[in-house]
């Protein structure tokens, strides 16, 4: 009976490995199987409008990468890919046919904008669609910018800029002038912005590198971080339920004002004496001599971090 156990356990084993066997070779590359090569089509419009000064250019984006950079020439210029993604390039093919869009100047202004647009009877859409602008216009241009699903990058420009997006990044860099910002969603990251900034952001991470001249900056449930320069005139932020840090290189080069409702301010050690409660609030007011920017910030709920050349402290 043992050796019959044996004999059997033997032939099962021998069964096994051959099926095993079997299997890899009907189907040796089962890996790769997962791995579905996607078939990219692109569709590219390129137009030149020439630029008159105080003439608005409105962009109406939808999920579009859309970088935008100035120059000192009377020339918009726009290079536009209309991309579609898809395992099989005829449907690829047939369905970049889908974006919809618009570059002319009309009633005085420049009109830019991208939609998508699917034939009653075709079906659901099956490829992924994006649209990816270019854009250089001068840099003293008046510009409206909005979009939705993707990013935003912004460069060299001086003149009157609003943008208004939700999903995505903006990326901002050496920006001055007039920049209006409102974002929903959509994380914010700039650098060497001089001009008159306001910004209004709804859950987003906002990051701000030598933030010069005037700014006022309201914020919920998101966090918030701001390299002031010595070029400020005045910083303003407004916020509830945002994690704030004021990161300055001499906190003796700026004034402050700070007010934080059920949540604590930290500080470093040397202005700890500065630092008041009650009611639930803790206030910082610090008056270096001079004549320095000021800083004045409301907040609820969330931390407010003072930063600069010694160790932090709260109380």
């Amino acid at each position: 009976m043992k050796q019959l156990l044996v004999t059997a356990h033997r032939v099962g084993m021998a069964l096994v490995r051959r099926l095993g066997l079997a299997v890899f070779l009907l189907f040796p590359a089962m890996p790769g199987i997962a791995q579905v090569s996607m078939q990219v089509v692109t569709k590219v419009v390129e137009k030149d409008l020439p630029y008159t000064d105080g003439q608005r250019i409105r962009l109406v984006a939808q999920k579009a990468d859309v970088v935008v950079k100035g120059w000192n020439r009377p020339t918009v210029s726009i290079r536009l890919r209309l991309v579609a993604r898809h395992p099989d390039r005829a449907v690829a093919e047939r369905e970049v046919a889908y974006h919809q869009y618009v570059l002319q100047a009309e009633n005085g202004r420049i009109e830019l904008s991208n939609q998508f647009i699917i034939p009653q009877r075709a079906g659901k859409l099956q490829s992924q669609l994006k649209a990816i602008y270019e854009i250089s216009l001068p840099n003293k241009a008046l510009l409206i910018l909005k979009n939705s699903f993707g990013d935003i990058r912004l460069t060299d420009l001086a003149g009157d800029v609003s943008v208004n997006f939700e999903f995505g990044k903006l990326t901002l860099e050496d920006i001055g002038g007039k920049l209006t910002v409102v974002s929903n969603y959509g994380d914010i990251d700039g650098r060497n912005l001089d001009g008159t900034l306001t910004l209004k952001a709804e859950k987003a991470d906002v990051s701000l590198r030598e933030l010069g001249g005037t700014a006022v900056l309201q914020s919920r449930y998101g966090k918030l971080t701001v390299f002031p320069a010595t070029t400020s005139h005045a910083l303003t932020i407004e916020a509830a339920r945002t994690e704030i840090l004021i990161a300055t290189k001499r906190i003796s080069d700026f004034k402050f004002d700070v007010i934080s409702t059920f949540a604590d301010i930290r500080v470093p050690d040397w202005l700890a004496d500065q630092l008041s409660k009650y009611n639930g609030k803790q206030v910082f007011t610090y008056q270096p001599a001079g004549r320095k920017p000021e800083i004045t910030i409301q907040n609820s709920y969330s931390t407010v971090v003072i930063q600069g050349e010694k160790t932090l402290v709260d109380r």
